[in-house]
């Protein structure tokens, strides 16, 4: 897909200044131009730039599935041997990372085999390798590769160690079967009925389908993907009764935040025992490690993921008000509470009012890289002096620890939000992660589950025990909890200038300087400040400060034709602008639709000059935190029938301030009297829709509609944009481009994944809640680009 069209990135470097931050015991400015790695990596970089190795059929298919392949409906295509890598030549080394306490595998975490597969660069993709079981025993394994190169990793050569991986692993996945649903599954679920317009609703029921794709059960005749006796796998198994969703592609094991928006989904689709089982799942992860790890593989155990449980279980009482449930979760969410509580809370002195509150935070307990990413580790790491970084041993270990925790946020990576120094770089993304300062951010949307979570174990200690004394006593403590939470959110990251939620950056001791979606998470919360909630003032003056918390939202939806952006500085890095993600969504949709009706009545304000003269400014600072022209612009290219004028993005005609200058697309259509909540609620839910339904469409998705407009794309223009027009159907993408309606998202440390498990689910869940909103998009036209599926 074509990138969108963007103002000269210069306009944005004093933005990004303003957070440049002072680690200059060890660093220089860093370099914006996509650095060369060493020595030490540029041969394993060369063998990275190929698809996998493989030299029998054994040795397995690429985790990495291109965009011509659909994973829903056909395998990867097996890896082929690199043509720039001589195989004769020795596979890269360097310095061992210490041995880590929480990962101890021989084969799946930090140590010799690991580094020596993952520096050669002999997949595409380092996540294949470690979700790959052994077909000999653990320690036949490790005694076979300890003999390659005589016994000396500096002697391995490429050949030999790609033999050794045939010789010794088969192919990833091998521990989950397709799970069948049986007949709980139905294929005209009710909330369909509830979807209007006839496109959006067969759109929909496709998207309803797609869980039979999905769902897994864990293999029963090899329940860890193990072959043998004493052979093994990273894989964490499940009872292999129960069924779980994955969210697709590279992602082939139970995740942990994900869960929660496909658990929204799967309750509209009205799959019971699915969310049932999955619930189940996680109780087993608690029971056996204290906690939910990111995902159900032994390389994650040393770190989790937004900690949603209780959220879960709220979920499911909710919709079948079957509250036995708790007898057994009860004691594991006090288990999993605690494990923030004693692994990732801090004391913490608010600068604003000197109180000292509790806050959580992202910190990981590593000094090594990460298994399933560890050669793009390994060169952020080892190679930081390419960014004017010499760091020594502890500091090495605090980035090792830093890039874990922005994977442990489920927001891997935001230069915006973790970075000390945010750095553009749309080709590289590794310069960036070396300025990763993620566990001194404290960060608002934490938090705010976490407030969430304890609200509703006070709940349930009241629902469940017959009112026992102990129970009494509990729900008590977990009301003081989420009391003394809801304190320190709103005086450490509520601006009452700004009228917006930010995270905390403890470095430069103040708060973050950019908007981004994760202020809307104590919203969703229903957390509201007093300038909404104190009676003393006007209801009327209590409304227009409430559209000033939504007003850079408001903002949004009318500069660019896509859903809500992860943040508006462009960095190249997978959660900024100009990528969408589905949770970002579903809660500021959440967080509008809590506000107390009465603080949300009345039209929106007028704005003759454009929305943006509407976002609070302070000291000429404004709450998105840039100026207007520094803002990425929506490419016109793109844009079907008509362009906008950023300048007065949202502009009312001074005569009519009901008629709007510059109408944006695909929002849906008004309604009388509605509120300027509900305008919002309708043009955000249609804009998920439009940026869904479009990519879905640009690759290869068919309706059964009339509608000239919602034709197949032709096989000859999928085929240009590097499909398979035989077999494409259309994929739900896991991130959105903001600017593209038809495009993914793009940037990270891998391909952008088709399936997708949240996507799916909080498309449902809309049309589940919203279905009569809800109308057929606008799509740009689909043009064939001529780009092979690497190029993409």
């Amino acid at each position: 897909m074509r990138l969108p069209v963007y103002k000269s990135l210069v306009a944005l470097l004093p933005a990004l200044a303003a957070v440049a931050a002072q680690d200059t015991s060890s660093a220089s400015a860093p370099s914006t131009s996509t650095g060369m790695v060493s020595s030490l990596a540029s041969s394993a970089s060369s063998a990275a730039s190929s698809s996998s190795i493989t030299t029998s059929s054994s040795s397995v298919t690429s985790s990495s599935a291109s965009s011509s392949v659909n994973p829903l409906t056909e395998k990867p295509p097996a890896a082929v041997p690199s043509a720039t890598t001589t195989p004769t030549a020795f596979i890269p080394t360097g310095p061992l990372p210490p041995e880590q306490e929480l990962c101890t595998s021989p084969i799946y975490c930090p140590g010799p085999l690991l580094q020596a597969v993952q520096l050669a660069g002999i997949f595409k993709d380092s996540k294949t390798f470690v979700d790959k079981a052994t077909s000999k025993p653990e320690s036949v394994v490790v005694d076979n590769f300890n003999q390659l190169g005589g016994g000396n990793a500096s002697n391995i050569t490429y050949d030999e160690l790609i033999q050794f991986v045939d010789d010794n692993f088969v192919a990833e996945g091998v521990e989950l079967v397709p799970a069948d649903l049986g007949s709980e599954f139905v294929t005209d679920p009710e909330f369909l009925r509830g979807v209007e317009d006839e496109v959006v609703r067969d759109w929909l029921k496709q998207v309803h389908s797609y869980w039979e794709l999905l769902a897994r059960t864990t293999n029963s005749s090899s329940p860890s993907g193990v072959q043998c006796d004493g052979c093994v796998s990273s894989f964490i198994p499940f009872n292999e009764s129960r069924v779980f969703v994955v969210p697709g592609g590279r992602f082939r094991e139970l995740y942990y935040w994900d869960t929660f928006f496909v658990i929204e989904g799967l309750i509209t689709s009205q799959l019971q025992s699915v969310v049932k089982a999955i619930l189940e799942n996680f109780g087993d992860l608690i029971d056996r490690l204290g906690f939910i790890p990111n995902g159900n593989r032994v390389y994650y155990e040393n770190r989790s993921q937004p900690p949603f449980f209780t959220l879960m279980i709220d979920k499911y009482i909710q919709a079948y008000n079957d509250t036995s449930v708790l007898q057994r979760f009860l004691p594991l969410l006090e288990r999993e509470m605690s494990y923030w509580k004693t692994n990732r809370t801090i004391e913490f002195t608010s600068p604003f009012t000197n109180t000292t509150h509790n806050i959580t935070h992202y910190k990981v307990d590593t000094s090594a890289p990460r298994p399933e990413s560890y050669l793009e580790d390994y060169k952020t790491v080892q190679n930081a002096s390419q960014s004017g970084l010499e760091l020594n041993d502890t500091q090495r270990a605090t980035l090792y620890s830093d890039i874990a925790s922005g994977a442990e946020s489920g927001s891997d990576y935001s230069a915006a939000r973790w970075s000390k120094r945010p750095t553009i770089n749309l080709t590289d993304t590794i310069p960036a992660q070396r300025f990763l300062n993620t566990a001194a951010q404290l960060p608002v949307d934490l938090n705010a589950i976490l407030f969430a979570c304890e609200q509703k174990l006070s709940a349930f200690y009241k629902i469940s025990g017959n009112g026992t004394q102990a129970n009494a006593t509990r729900a008590n403590y977990w009301a003081q909890q989420a009391q003394a939470r809801k304190e320190a959110i709103l005086d450490v990251f509520w601006d009452p200038s700004k009228k917006f939620f930010y995270d905390f950056n403890t470095t430069l001791g103040e708060r973050a300087p950019f908007f981004t979606p994760a202020g809307f998470f104590p919203l969703w919360a229903q957390i509201l400040p007093q300038e909404f909630v104190n009676e003393s003032i006007s209801l009327d003056q209590r409304r227009q400060n409430l559209q000033g918390v939504f007003s850079g939202l408001r903002y949004i939806i009318d500069r660019f034709n896509g859903t809500l952006p992860a943040s508006l500085v462009t960095t190249g890095q997978q959660w900024d602008f100009a990528n969408a993600w589905p949770p970002h969504t579903y809660i500021a949709l959440e967080a509008l639709r809590n506000l107390p009706d009465m603080l949300a009545a009345g039209p929106q304000l007028p704005a003759e000059n454009g929305t943006f003269a509407l976002i609070p400014t302070v000291n000429g600072t404004n709450q998105l935190g840039q100026t207007e022209d520094s803002l990425p612009v929506q490419g016109f290219e793109n844009e079907p029938g008509s362009s906008i004028n950023e300048t007065l993005a949202g502009a009312t005609d001074p005569n009519n301030a009901s008629v709007e200058l510059h109408p944006s697309l695909n929002t849906g259509n008004n309604t009388s009297g509605e509120s300027w909540r509900d305008e919002l609620v309708r043009e955000l839910a249609n804009r998920y829709v439009a940026s869904a339904l479009c990519s879905w469409r640009a690759t290869g998705g068919k309706l059964n509609t009339t509608d000239p407009a919602f034709q197949p794309v032709p096989d000859a223009t999928l085929t240009a944009n590097g499909l398979n027009a035989s077999t494409a159907i259309g994929n739900m993408f896991e991130k959105f481009n903001a600017s593209d309606i038809n495009a993914a998202g793009s940037g990270g440390e891998y391909t952008v994944q088709t399936g997708f498990g949240w996507t799916n689910g909080v498309a449902i869940w809309l049309g589940g809640q919203l279905g009569a909103n809800l109308t057929r998009p606008e799509c740009p036209p689909v043009i064939a680009q001529n780009v092979t599926a690497d190029e993409e």
